[in-house]
């Protein structure tokens, strides 16, 4: 089984019929699997592999020069700098009693495990969250080309992709991209440095823990280095997301809101990384390093989150509650760097 990739220009450019079927068919891979892969949906080849280099000037700028612009380690939505280690995604989601991966709702995940990662976080200019962005001089026209070029294009694409499931999901026009007009997608450019095979025996490091995104959708790009694994909701386990080589290929996972959005009707990617296919039975040696990038298209931080009537019967009852996107996220963050708020000990 794998993962297909689905071209995805009929979208734009084909007749209402051709797009009608293909909605289906990206809908359907959603429900199986919670994600799906496209190619030819209007961002180049050349266009990544630009971002791609952009990101890699950044990830070789001066440490002090990083930590100049970093991230603050709240519940606020992340901008600028993390460190390797900085994120802790083993403790956004557990396991349940039915073996199923669920968002944490308590401070019991207390695990110390540690994600072999560092990346730089930012939106568009004027959000009321700023992004610390490094000088001009150190990385010469890299503001300008995230920001002001591969950032737009990639949040087009996400309502486009949102619009097809909305379409998928026989719901009217406009049901989640009509809660997207602020436009707070966040864009994240990547580095996972070499790792040693040792350290992943050890059951403490992993590139990324098992998690699930908390926006609408994320749009991921990987590069050809591998280790990208989905929950295989079939059978078990873990299904790896080898890279097709296709130079436009982008995966889309469904993350929390959507989630919330559909009453579970639509289940999020639970998702990790770990060694590479080639690599999974060596006992020894070195992980190459490996760049990725991913948009994640969120709601407005004030929207109402909660299900939708038409998804909630007596059947399916409502499983979650009324909260505004920045309530979800704030939470999810907090989990991340456990920032969250504590429960108080009143003495006796």
């Amino acid at each position: 089984m794998s993962i297909p990739a689905i071209d995805f220009s009929a979208f734009r450019n084909g007749t209402e019929q051709e797009r009608r079927v293909l909605a289906d068919r990206i809908t359907e891979e959603f429900k199986k699997h919670g994600a799906t892969r496209l190619v030819s949906h209007g961002i180049t080849g050349e266009s990544i592999k630009k971002t791609y280099e952009q990101s890699d000037k950044f990830f070789k700028l001066p440490e002090a020069e990083k930590a100049a612009i970093a991230n603050v380690r709240d519940a606020n939505p992340q901008r600028g700098f993390s460190y390797v280690g900085s994120e802790a995604t083993s403790k956004v989601n557990k396991r349940d009693q039915k073996g199923e991966f669920q968002i944490c709702e308590d401070d019991d995940v207390d695990q110390e495990l540690v994600d072999a990662k560092e990346h730089f976080d930012y939106t568009r200019k004027g959000d009321e969250y700023p992004t610390p962005w490094p000088s001009e001089a150190s990385i010469p026209g890299f503001r300008d080309w995230m920001e002001g070029a591969f950032l737009p294009d990639c949040m087009k694409l996400a309502r486009d992709i949102l619009t097809a499931i909305e379409m998928g999901l026989n719901v009217p026009a406009g049901t989640f991209t009509s809660c997207m007009e602020s436009r707070v997608d966040e864009l994240r450019i990547q580095h996972y440095p070499p790792l040693a095979v040792e350290e992943l025996k050890t059951g403490k490091v992993k590139r990324c823990h098992p998690h699930t995104d908390f926006g609408f959708i994320t749009l991921l790009f990987q590069d050809a280095t591998g280790g990208l694994e989905i929950e295989n909701r079939a059978s078990g386990g873990w299904l790896p997301v080898t890279p097709t080589g296709d130079p436009t290929e982008v995966g889309v996972y469904i993350g929390d809101t959507l989630v919330h959005k559909t009453n579970g009707h639509l289940k999020a990617a639970v998702h990790h990384v770990v060694a590479p296919v080639s690599l999974k039975h060596r006992e020894e040696g070195m992980m190459p390093e490996r760049f990725t990038i991913a948009l994640f298209a969120k709601a407005d931080r004030h929207a109402d989150i909660g299900p939708m009537p038409q998804f909630i019967t007596s059947e399916t009852p409502q499983r979650f509650p009324n909260l505004t996107a920045l309530e979800l996220h704030n939470k999810r963050v907090g989990q991340l760097y456990d920032a969250r708020p504590k429960a108080t000990v009143v003495s006796a």
